[in-house]
């Protein structure tokens, strides 16, 4: 995680732009498994809060994970009998928005 400070001159109060310290995080899903990686998210956001991040910003694929490198089974012209089985379990690992998760995670 890195947490960049923003510096700012304020010549004047009233017109002062807000500063808010954010952290980015680089860090990988728990693949197939959103529980996991979502207590994985509580995490890295607690240890930034910590750390005095008021903005946590994950990569976009971070719940659900992004699947580079798999092909679920199928390249052109053949299929696997285990490719449904492999595409279901990633798209299982995706979440509603909005829904049950994000709610969760709103509450932090």
């Amino acid at each position: 995680m890195a947490s960049v400070p923003t510096p700012t001159t304020v010549k004047d109060e009233a017109t002062a732009p807000t500063t808010i310290r954010a952290t980015v995080v680089q860090a990988a899903s728990v693949f197939y498994d959103t529980p996991a990686t979502l207590d994985k998210a509580e995490r890295l956001v607690a240890e930034a809060a910590s750390n005095g991040a008021q903005l946590v910003v994950f990569p976009e694929a971070f719940i659900g994970g992004y699947p580079r490198g798999s092909i679920f089974g199928a390249t052109i012209g053949h299929f696997t009998p285990t490719a449904g089985e492999q595409f279901r379990k990633y798209y299982d690992s995706a979440i509603d928005v909005p829904g049950a998760y994000l709610l969760t995670q709103q509450q932090c």
